[in-house]
């Protein structure tokens, strides 16, 4: 079976099942000390690697272990710097079959009211009629410098989302480890001094922010990728993996391995090409549509208990 290099990876639930069709690999997490290690020892060893990172399903209780993880024996999804299977899965388009079974996977996705992470609470507080969102990230964060980007980026993405919309409030939500005080931003208070800015500094789902918004500005945030899902117009002030390919308003050039695409090959890739899913409770391998289905109600079952608590 494949090989974790660290402890955290080798107690994955389910690890094997997860990454049953790469048996002999040695698996390290993206960018990261394990992944740099697995690089290094595959060839050493003349063994094969895979790169890990949670799926863009990752989970609905707070403490639980991920659904899903995208498994790239190439690159990373979030690193421009270098090819990635991500970027080639993309690339490489879909059939009229998979362009189907992606956009009714992305809406399935936007009507179960899904995002990366499920647990927290939804925004109840009153938003404005019209607003544009602007995603904050946490300081240092990998997918910063690997979408090509830095605290610049920040600032410039908040000034376009002010001259952009003049007439329109920016809400500027924080990632949920700056809204819990275990990391901090890029976008901080002395950054808000504009009476057009509100800043969202509460952990919550972001569900509600996305499909309201009247545009959606990233850095390389997923609330960029969330949004396309949603059908918002999004703008990118780095190279994300969904950047770059015709469907976003980009700050910067794109790699030159990136073309044209459709949004059918950007889910495809997003939820089917990279991503492997496990059913919580069983253990055992499900597809996308089942793991959507399955988080759909379990986010349901924890707002019912929350609000009965």
């Amino acid at each position: 079976m494949a090989f974790g290099m660290n402890r955290q990876i080798r107690g994955i639930p389910h690890f094997a099942s997860l990454l049953a069709e790469h048996p002999r690999a040695l698996a390290g997490w993206g960018r990261k000390p394990s992944g740099r290690r697995a690089v290094a020892l595959s060839r050493w060893l003349g063994r094969p690697f895979v790169l890990l990172e949670d799926g863009f399903l990752r989970s609905v209780a707070r403490e639980e272990a991920p659904r899903s993880l995208l498994i790239d024996d190439l690159g990373v999804y979030y690193d421009a710097t270098a090819p990635s299977r991500m970027e080639r899965a993309i690339a490489a388009g879909v059939t009229a079959p998979e362009a189907a079974r992606a956009l009714a996977i992305a809406a399935a996705w936007a009507d179960a009211g899904l995002s990366k992470y499920n647990h927290a609470p939804a925004w109840e507080q009153q938003l404005p009629e019209r607003y544009v969102l602007v995603a904050d990230q946490c300081f240092g964060d990998l997918s910063v410098a690997g979408g090509l980007a830095d605290a610049r980026s920040f600032a410039a993405m908040l000034d376009a989302a002010l001259a952009e919309w003049p007439g329109l409030p920016v809400l500027v939500k924080l990632h949920p480890e700056v809204a819990a005080g275990r990391r901090r931003g890029y976008l901080d208070g002395a950054a808000l001094a504009d009476p057009r800015l509100t800043l969202i500094g509460e952990e919550c789902h972001p569900v509600t922010l996305v499909a309201g918004a009247a545009a959606i500005y990233a850095v390389s945030s997923l609330i960029g990728f969330e949004g396309l899902l949603h059908g918002r117009p999004v703008r990118c002030f780095g190279m994300p993996f969904y950047a770059g390919w015709g469907l976003t308003g980009d700050a910067l050039p794109a790699p030159s391995r990136r073309g044209a695409a459709s949004l059918a090959a950007l889910v495809h890739a997003a939820f089917v090409a990279l991503p492997r899913y496990v059913d919580p409770a069983s253990g055992a391998r499900c597809e996308a549509e089942q793991a959507i289905a399955r988080a759909a109600l379990d986010r349901a079952a924890l707002l019912r208990a929350r609000a009965g608590a």
